[in-house]
Protein backbone atom coordinates (compact mmCIF):
# COMPACT_ATOMS: atom_id res chain seq x y z
CA UNK A 1 0.00 0.00 0.00
CA UNK A 2 1.39 3.35 -1.08
CA UNK A 3 1.76 5.70 1.97
CA UNK A 4 -0.12 9.11 1.69
CA UNK A 5 3.05 11.22 2.85
CA UNK A 6 4.80 9.94 -0.70
CA UNK A 7 2.27 11.30 -2.31
CA UNK A 8 2.95 14.84 -4.38
CA UNK A 9 -0.04 17.16 -4.72
CA UNK A 10 -0.35 19.32 -7.77
CA UNK A 11 1.92 22.25 -6.76
CA UNK A 12 0.58 24.30 -8.94
CA UNK A 13 -2.62 22.92 -10.91
CA UNK A 14 -4.06 24.87 -13.64
CA UNK A 15 -6.57 27.74 -13.67
CA UNK A 16 -7.33 29.29 -16.86
CA UNK A 17 -7.67 32.88 -16.94
CA UNK A 18 -9.86 35.13 -18.74
CA UNK A 19 -6.81 37.28 -20.03
CA UNK A 20 -4.59 34.76 -21.07
CA UNK A 21 -3.68 31.01 -19.73
CA UNK A 22 -1.70 31.47 -16.66
CA UNK A 23 -1.19 29.50 -13.41
CA UNK A 24 -2.38 30.63 -10.29
CA UNK A 25 -0.91 27.94 -7.54
CA UNK A 26 -4.40 26.90 -5.20
CA UNK A 27 -2.03 26.00 -1.91
CA UNK A 28 -1.72 22.73 -0.98
CA UNK A 29 -5.39 21.09 -0.07
CA UNK A 30 -3.94 17.89 1.39
CA UNK A 31 -3.19 16.67 5.44
CA UNK A 32 -6.58 18.70 6.05
CA UNK A 33 -8.34 16.34 8.94
CA UNK A 34 -11.42 17.30 8.70
CA UNK A 35 -14.28 14.47 9.85
CA UNK A 36 -15.44 12.43 8.03
CA UNK A 37 -18.80 14.49 7.47
CA UNK A 38 -17.49 16.96 5.90
CA UNK A 39 -14.96 14.80 3.84
CA UNK A 40 -15.70 17.47 0.67
CA UNK A 41 -12.53 18.52 -1.60
CA UNK A 42 -11.57 22.33 -2.63
CA UNK A 43 -13.75 24.16 -5.32
CA UNK A 44 -12.01 23.77 -8.92
CA UNK A 45 -12.98 26.57 -11.16
CA UNK A 46 -12.18 26.58 -14.61
CA UNK A 47 -12.35 30.27 -16.35
CA UNK A 48 -12.66 30.62 -19.58
CA UNK A 49 -9.63 31.75 -21.52
CA UNK A 50 -9.38 35.27 -23.65
CA UNK A 51 -12.05 35.21 -27.24
CA UNK A 52 -12.85 31.42 -26.25
CA UNK A 53 -16.76 30.51 -26.39
CA UNK A 54 -18.68 30.34 -23.00
CA UNK A 55 -18.60 26.95 -21.05
CA UNK A 56 -21.84 25.30 -21.50
CA UNK A 57 -21.11 22.06 -19.79
CA UNK A 58 -22.78 22.10 -16.52
CA UNK A 59 -20.54 19.86 -15.12
CA UNK A 60 -17.69 22.25 -15.26
CA UNK A 61 -19.26 23.80 -12.00
CA UNK A 62 -18.84 20.51 -10.02
CA UNK A 63 -14.70 20.09 -10.40
CA UNK A 64 -12.98 19.75 -6.96
CA UNK A 65 -8.74 20.07 -6.82
CA UNK A 66 -9.24 16.34 -5.72
CA UNK A 67 -11.66 14.98 -8.23
CA UNK A 68 -8.81 16.66 -10.80
CA UNK A 69 -6.10 14.82 -9.46
CA UNK A 70 -8.09 11.92 -8.68
CA UNK A 71 -8.56 11.84 -12.63
CA UNK A 72 -4.68 12.60 -13.48
CA UNK A 73 -4.19 9.54 -11.57
CA UNK A 74 -6.31 7.14 -13.36
CA UNK A 75 -5.24 8.35 -16.66
CA UNK A 76 -1.95 7.76 -15.46
CA UNK A 77 -2.01 4.64 -14.05
CA UNK A 78 -1.10 1.41 -15.90
CA UNK A 79 -2.86 -0.93 -13.12
CA UNK A 80 -6.23 -0.44 -14.32
CA UNK A 81 -5.57 -2.17 -17.32
CA UNK A 82 -5.76 -5.81 -18.34
CA UNK A 83 -2.40 -6.37 -18.62
CA UNK A 84 -1.69 -3.88 -16.07
CA UNK A 85 0.69 -2.58 -18.75
CA UNK A 86 -0.81 0.52 -20.32
CA UNK A 87 -2.68 3.63 -19.80
CA UNK A 88 -4.99 6.32 -20.99
CA UNK A 89 -1.49 8.21 -21.55
CA UNK A 90 -0.47 5.34 -23.22
CA UNK A 91 -1.83 6.51 -26.77
CA UNK A 92 -2.22 10.08 -25.78
CA UNK A 93 1.11 11.94 -24.66
CA UNK A 94 1.63 15.47 -23.00
CA UNK A 95 5.00 16.27 -25.13
CA UNK A 96 2.30 15.74 -28.23
CA UNK A 97 -0.91 17.57 -26.97
CA UNK A 98 -2.21 13.69 -25.52
CA UNK A 99 -1.95 12.36 -29.02
CA UNK A 100 -0.03 9.56 -30.08
CA UNK A 101 2.83 11.57 -32.68
CA UNK A 102 3.98 9.42 -35.38
CA UNK A 103 1.75 6.32 -34.81
CA UNK A 104 -0.43 6.14 -37.41
CA UNK A 105 -2.46 3.43 -35.41
CA UNK A 106 -1.99 2.52 -31.56
CA UNK A 107 -1.09 -0.34 -29.87
CA UNK A 108 -3.96 -1.27 -26.97
CA UNK A 109 -5.18 -4.30 -25.49
CA UNK A 110 -7.00 -5.72 -28.46
CA UNK A 111 -4.67 -5.05 -31.09
CA UNK A 112 -4.32 -1.99 -33.55
CA UNK A 113 -6.55 0.71 -33.23
CA UNK A 114 -9.24 1.64 -35.68
CA UNK A 115 -7.84 5.14 -36.25
CA UNK A 116 -5.53 7.57 -35.15
CA UNK A 117 -5.62 8.15 -31.40
CA UNK A 118 -6.16 11.75 -31.53
CA UNK A 119 -5.12 14.91 -29.59
CA UNK A 120 -6.70 15.45 -26.44
CA UNK A 121 -7.15 19.71 -25.78
CA UNK A 122 -10.13 21.98 -25.27
CA UNK A 123 -12.50 19.17 -25.25
CA UNK A 124 -14.53 21.30 -22.57
CA UNK A 125 -16.22 22.47 -25.37
CA UNK A 126 -16.67 19.57 -27.78
CA UNK A 127 -20.08 17.98 -27.35
CA UNK A 128 -19.43 14.41 -29.77
CA UNK A 129 -16.61 12.66 -29.57
CA UNK A 130 -14.06 10.14 -31.23
CA UNK A 131 -13.76 10.79 -35.02
CA UNK A 132 -16.96 9.73 -36.44
CA UNK A 133 -18.94 11.34 -32.90
CA UNK A 134 -20.02 8.03 -31.43
CA UNK A 135 -20.33 9.31 -27.85
CA UNK A 136 -21.42 12.70 -26.61
CA UNK A 137 -20.09 13.37 -23.19
CA UNK A 138 -16.63 13.29 -21.73
CA UNK A 139 -17.47 10.77 -19.29
CA UNK A 140 -19.22 8.52 -21.92
CA UNK A 141 -16.11 8.81 -23.62
CA UNK A 142 -13.62 7.82 -20.77
CA UNK A 143 -15.89 4.74 -20.05
CA UNK A 144 -15.89 3.91 -23.72
CA UNK A 145 -11.95 3.79 -23.98
CA UNK A 146 -11.47 2.41 -20.96
CA UNK A 147 -13.37 -1.10 -22.16
CA UNK A 148 -12.44 -0.56 -25.44
CA UNK A 149 -8.70 0.54 -25.33
CA UNK A 150 -7.56 -0.88 -21.78
CA UNK A 151 -9.84 -3.61 -21.29
CA UNK A 152 -10.58 -2.36 -17.86
CA UNK A 153 -12.04 -5.39 -15.80
CA UNK A 154 -14.15 -3.46 -13.43
CA UNK A 155 -14.14 -5.60 -10.41
CA UNK A 156 -10.35 -6.36 -10.20
CA UNK A 157 -9.69 -2.33 -10.82
CA UNK A 158 -12.39 -1.47 -8.62
CA UNK A 159 -10.45 -3.98 -5.98
CA UNK A 160 -7.08 -2.33 -6.64
CA UNK A 161 -8.34 0.95 -6.14
CA UNK A 162 -9.40 0.36 -2.86
CA UNK A 163 -6.65 -1.33 -1.51
CA UNK A 164 -4.90 2.09 -1.84
CA UNK A 165 -4.79 4.94 0.33
CA UNK A 166 -4.05 7.51 -1.95
CA UNK A 167 -7.54 6.59 -3.86
CA UNK A 168 -9.75 6.27 -0.99
CA UNK A 169 -9.03 9.55 0.59
CA UNK A 170 -9.14 11.42 -3.07
CA UNK A 171 -12.55 9.65 -4.43
CA UNK A 172 -14.20 10.88 -0.96
CA UNK A 173 -12.87 14.38 -1.46
CA UNK A 174 -13.65 14.23 -4.54
CA UNK A 175 -17.62 12.92 -4.92
CA UNK A 176 -18.29 13.22 -0.88
CA UNK A 177 -19.46 10.93 1.73
CA UNK A 178 -19.15 7.82 1.54
CA UNK A 179 -16.78 8.29 -1.71
CA UNK A 180 -17.80 5.26 -3.35
CA UNK A 181 -15.52 3.45 -5.74
CA UNK A 182 -17.06 2.71 -8.90
CA UNK A 183 -17.05 2.74 -12.16
CA UNK A 184 -19.36 6.10 -12.79
CA UNK A 185 -16.91 7.82 -10.41
CA UNK A 186 -14.18 6.72 -12.35
CA UNK A 187 -15.50 7.95 -15.61
CA UNK A 188 -16.65 11.28 -14.04
CA UNK A 189 -12.79 11.89 -12.54
CA UNK A 190 -11.37 11.00 -15.65
CA UNK A 191 -14.03 13.82 -16.92
CA UNK A 192 -12.84 16.19 -14.34
CA UNK A 193 -8.96 15.52 -15.50
CA UNK A 194 -9.77 15.99 -19.11
CA UNK A 195 -11.69 19.07 -18.74
CA UNK A 196 -8.66 21.07 -17.80
CA UNK A 197 -6.68 19.99 -20.62
CA UNK A 198 -6.96 23.48 -22.09
CA UNK A 199 -4.27 24.69 -24.37
CA UNK A 200 -4.61 28.41 -24.98
CA UNK A 201 -0.83 30.19 -24.68
CA UNK A 202 0.68 29.45 -28.34
CA UNK A 203 1.77 32.44 -30.27
CA UNK A 204 -1.22 32.77 -31.92
CA UNK A 205 -3.40 33.34 -28.83
CA UNK A 206 -0.32 35.72 -27.78
CA UNK A 207 -0.57 37.38 -30.99
CA UNK A 208 -4.44 37.49 -30.44
CA UNK A 209 -4.45 39.09 -27.23
CA UNK A 210 -1.88 41.78 -28.32
CA UNK A 211 1.66 40.35 -26.55
CA UNK A 212 4.00 39.56 -29.33
CA UNK A 213 3.37 40.15 -33.60
CA UNK A 214 3.62 37.83 -36.51
CA UNK A 215 7.12 37.42 -38.44
CA UNK A 216 6.55 38.66 -42.14
CA UNK A 217 6.21 35.24 -43.38
CA UNK A 218 3.67 34.31 -40.53
CA UNK A 219 1.81 37.01 -41.43
CA UNK A 220 1.16 35.71 -44.74
CA UNK A 221 0.31 32.30 -44.00
CA UNK A 222 -2.50 33.35 -41.40
CA UNK A 223 -4.01 35.72 -44.08
CA UNK A 224 -3.28 32.76 -46.50
CA UNK A 225 -5.07 30.09 -43.83
CA UNK A 226 -7.98 33.05 -43.24
CA UNK A 227 -8.94 33.73 -46.52
CA UNK A 228 -10.22 31.72 -49.84
CA UNK A 229 -6.43 31.91 -51.01
CA UNK A 230 -6.06 29.08 -48.53
CA UNK A 231 -9.53 28.06 -47.40
CA UNK A 232 -8.67 26.57 -44.09
CA UNK A 233 -10.85 28.64 -42.09
CA UNK A 234 -14.22 27.35 -43.27
CA UNK A 235 -13.72 24.19 -41.14
CA UNK A 236 -10.75 25.59 -39.20
CA UNK A 237 -12.33 28.73 -38.22
CA UNK A 238 -9.49 31.62 -37.00
CA UNK A 239 -11.62 34.52 -35.36
CA UNK A 240 -12.96 35.03 -31.76
CA UNK A 241 -15.52 33.34 -30.43
CA UNK A 242 -15.87 29.77 -31.19
CA UNK A 243 -13.41 30.10 -33.71
CA UNK A 244 -10.53 30.32 -31.69
CA UNK A 245 -10.90 26.27 -31.29
CA UNK A 246 -9.41 26.22 -34.64
CA UNK A 247 -12.31 24.04 -35.44
CA UNK A 248 -16.04 24.05 -36.18
CA UNK A 249 -16.09 20.91 -34.37
CA UNK A 250 -18.44 19.31 -37.69
CA UNK A 251 -18.25 16.16 -39.59
CA UNK A 252 -16.65 16.50 -42.98
CA UNK A 253 -15.19 14.88 -46.12
CA UNK A 254 -12.31 16.45 -46.88
CA UNK A 255 -11.99 14.32 -50.17
CA UNK A 256 -9.74 12.29 -49.21
CA UNK A 257 -10.21 9.33 -51.44
CA UNK A 258 -12.26 8.93 -54.91
CA UNK A 259 -15.10 6.83 -54.57
CA UNK A 260 -18.05 6.17 -57.00
CA UNK A 261 -20.55 5.18 -54.32
CA UNK A 262 -20.43 5.64 -50.28
CA UNK A 263 -20.39 1.96 -49.68
CA UNK A 264 -16.90 2.31 -51.15
CA UNK A 265 -15.17 4.24 -48.28
CA UNK A 266 -12.59 1.91 -46.33
CA UNK A 267 -14.12 3.86 -43.49
CA UNK A 268 -17.76 4.80 -43.40
CA UNK A 269 -17.22 7.23 -40.67
CA UNK A 270 -19.90 9.26 -38.96
CA UNK A 271 -22.38 7.72 -41.35
CA UNK A 272 -21.36 4.44 -39.93
CA UNK A 273 -22.79 5.83 -36.22
CA UNK A 274 -25.89 7.99 -38.03
CA UNK A 275 -26.80 5.80 -40.90
CA UNK A 276 -27.37 8.83 -43.03
CA UNK A 277 -25.54 7.65 -46.88
CA UNK A 278 -24.98 11.77 -46.71
CA UNK A 279 -22.38 10.94 -43.82
CA UNK A 280 -20.57 8.45 -44.75
CA UNK A 281 -16.99 9.19 -45.17
CA UNK A 282 -17.05 12.09 -43.15
CA UNK A 283 -14.88 12.38 -40.02
CA UNK A 284 -14.98 15.43 -37.09
CA UNK A 285 -13.04 18.27 -37.73
CA UNK A 286 -9.82 18.12 -35.74
CA UNK A 287 -8.79 21.28 -34.11
CA UNK A 288 -5.10 22.74 -35.11
CA UNK A 289 -4.38 23.58 -32.13
CA UNK A 290 -0.43 21.31 -31.41
CA UNK A 291 -0.94 20.54 -35.17
CA UNK A 292 2.94 20.46 -35.19
CA UNK A 293 3.19 17.93 -32.92
CA UNK A 294 0.36 15.76 -33.46
CA UNK A 295 1.61 13.70 -36.49
CA UNK A 296 0.44 12.04 -38.27
CA UNK A 297 -2.27 13.56 -39.62
CA UNK A 298 -6.39 12.51 -40.67
CA UNK A 299 -8.69 9.46 -39.27
CA UNK A 300 -6.19 6.50 -40.62
CA UNK A 301 -2.92 9.14 -39.92
CA UNK A 302 -2.15 8.79 -43.81
CA UNK A 303 0.25 11.71 -43.73
CA UNK A 304 3.19 12.25 -42.10
CA UNK A 305 4.27 15.46 -42.60
CA UNK A 306 2.29 19.16 -42.51
CA UNK A 307 4.25 19.61 -45.68
CA UNK A 308 2.33 16.74 -47.01
CA UNK A 309 -1.06 17.68 -45.62
CA UNK A 310 -0.12 21.20 -47.36
CA UNK A 311 0.29 19.68 -50.32
CA UNK A 312 -2.42 17.63 -50.35
CA UNK A 313 -5.01 20.29 -49.92
CA UNK A 314 -3.12 22.48 -52.70
CA UNK A 315 -2.85 20.21 -55.09
CA UNK A 316 -4.79 16.58 -54.74
CA UNK A 317 -8.06 16.69 -53.02
CA UNK A 318 -10.37 13.82 -54.15
CA UNK A 319 -14.16 13.90 -55.49
CA UNK A 320 -16.67 11.26 -54.05
CA UNK A 321 -20.36 11.58 -53.38
CA UNK A 322 -20.35 13.48 -49.65
CA UNK A 323 -17.35 15.40 -50.42
CA UNK A 324 -17.38 18.75 -48.70
CA UNK A 325 -18.98 21.60 -51.14
CA UNK A 326 -15.74 23.39 -50.09
CA UNK A 327 -13.46 20.97 -51.39
CA UNK A 328 -15.65 20.64 -54.50
CA UNK A 329 -15.70 23.94 -55.39
CA UNK A 330 -11.48 24.29 -54.66
CA UNK A 331 -11.39 21.01 -57.06
CA UNK A 332 -13.32 22.89 -59.91
CA UNK A 333 -11.15 25.73 -59.31
CA UNK A 334 -7.53 25.01 -59.94
CA UNK A 335 -6.48 28.56 -60.11
CA UNK A 336 -7.51 29.65 -56.51
CA UNK A 337 -6.65 26.37 -55.43
CA UNK A 338 -3.30 25.51 -56.20
CA UNK A 339 -0.44 27.23 -53.76
CA UNK A 340 2.44 28.30 -54.57
CA UNK A 341 6.02 27.06 -53.01
CA UNK A 342 6.55 30.47 -50.85
CA UNK A 343 2.86 30.14 -50.06
CA UNK A 344 3.12 26.88 -48.87
CA UNK A 345 6.11 27.88 -47.05
CA UNK A 346 3.99 31.02 -45.40
CA UNK A 347 1.27 28.61 -44.09
CA UNK A 348 3.07 26.20 -42.74
CA UNK A 349 5.43 28.62 -40.70
CA UNK A 350 1.89 30.16 -39.42
CA UNK A 351 0.72 26.60 -38.24
CA UNK A 352 4.03 26.17 -36.08
CA UNK A 353 2.53 29.45 -34.30
CA UNK A 354 -0.18 27.05 -33.31
CA UNK A 355 2.39 25.38 -31.18
CA UNK A 356 1.35 25.91 -26.79
CA UNK A 357 5.05 25.03 -25.06
CA UNK A 358 2.81 26.00 -21.93
CA UNK A 359 0.27 23.34 -22.38
CA UNK A 360 2.91 20.73 -23.31
CA UNK A 361 4.90 21.12 -20.76
CA UNK A 362 2.08 21.92 -17.77
CA UNK A 363 3.50 19.94 -14.62
CA UNK A 364 -0.25 19.86 -13.75
CA UNK A 365 -1.01 17.43 -16.56
CA UNK A 366 1.67 15.32 -16.55
CA UNK A 367 2.61 12.25 -14.50
CA UNK A 368 1.86 11.73 -10.63
CA UNK A 369 3.83 8.99 -10.79
CA UNK A 370 7.59 10.48 -11.64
Amino acid sequence: MKRISAFVVLASAILIAITGCRNNPPGNFWGRQEPDSLYTGKKYTIQRPFKFPPITNKYADSLTYEGVELGRRLFYDKHLSKDGEKSCASCHLIQYAFSDSGVAKSANETGLTKRNAPALQNLLWAKQLFWDGKITGLDATAKDASHNELAIVSDITISYLKSDSVYTVLFKKAFGRPGDINEEEIDKALEQFIMTMISCNSKYDRVQRGEEHYTASEERGFHIFSSDTGGCFRCHHSGGGSSLLLTDNLFKNNGLDSVNTVYQFADSGRGGVIHVLSDYGKFKVPSLRNVAVSSPYMHDGRFKSLQQVINFYSDSTRISPSVDPLILFLFRSKKSHHLTAREKGDLLNFLYTLTDSTFLNNTALSSPFK
